[in-house]
């Protein structure tokens, strides 16, 4: 499989629906001058993504302890990026059809390692930083796609169970798939936010979690966050004991705290395992 495979492939995919194409256009605008009650009536004019909306939220896994019961609510509690997030990874699902039977994962597993990642993120960065956490949730819900790209080229090809191999063995997922492509999912999420016309700051982040393609278009605490929640949570392991060891290498990098994040991901690991 080559990179030019794959860049093709992305062209050939169908374009969001419409709803996220709305969303993504009212990423351009100040989400101060965003009228809240026009977008909670956007999202609520659509019983099915209401219902997909609230359902999701309200797994427990999100730790919230009261049930939201309407859109407006999940807006105030969450913010308008996170709630326009949340749409927005419907709709990728849906253009997207999962099979990660390369990375010896089915579906719901490979949705779940999502949304835990993106439960972790609420949980421990809303504490911290609100205004970074809100940006960087919406991101997080749909950072793992490219897998699914991917996973879908290397299944109809012959190096298959070389794959599956590779990284039921490896230590980096990454290291496998720039051996087989010579790009990471990661890259190829950012080219797919780019033929979506998602916002550049999705795009540069992606592009660069594993390859310095213009280091000085994002910040690096931002990529030091989502190098810890992938590496905390992934499609190998999830909350294991040892990705948590080598979580803490990375918050002492990072000058982080290591007991907030901590906190949350032992509570998360225990009801995650239980």
């Amino acid at each position: 499989m080559t990179y030019e495979e794959l860049v093709l492939s992305i062209d050939s995919l169908p374009p969001l629906s419409n709803s996220a194409q709305k969303i993504i256009a009212m990423f351009d605008q100040d989400d101060n001058d965003l009228n809240l009650l026009k977008l909670t009536k956007f999202i609520e004019n659509d019983s099915i993504l209401t219902a997909n909306l609230l359902k999701m939220i309200n797994d427990p896994k999100f730790g919230f302890a009261n049930k939201i019961r309407s859109i407006s609510q999940a807006i105030t509690l969450l913010g308008v990026r996170v709630i326009k997030g949340f749409v927005i990874s419907f709709s990728v699902n849906e253009v997207l059809k999962a099979d990660m039977s390369s990375y010896g994962l089915s579906t719901k597993a490979f949705n779940e390692v999502s949304q835990i990642q993106t439960a972790l993120l609420l949980q421990w960065y809303m504490k911290v930083d609100i205004k970074r956490a809100q940006i960087l949730v919406p991101l997080v819900l749909i950072m793992e796609c490219g897998k699914v790209l991917f996973s879908s080229l290397i299944s109809r090809s012959e190096y298959k169970l070389q794959f599956q191999s590779d990284i039921e063995n490896c230590v980096l997922i990454d290291d496998v798939e720039i051996n087989f492509s010579d790009t990471s999912s990661y890259y190829i999420s950012g080219l797919l936010f780019e033929h979506w016309n998602f916002p550049k700051v999705y795009i540069d982040l992606m592009k660069n979690m594993d390859f310095e393609e213009d280091p000085e278009s994002v910040e690096q605490l931002d990529l030091d966050i989502l190098d810890i929640i992938r590496t905390a949570v992934n499609v190998k392991d999830v909350l294991s004991l040892k990705n948590l060891e080598q979580v803490k290498m990375l918050l002492k990098k990072s000058n982080m705290d290591e007991d907030k994040f901590m906190n949350v991901a032992l509570r998360m690991r225990k009801d995650f395992h239980s």
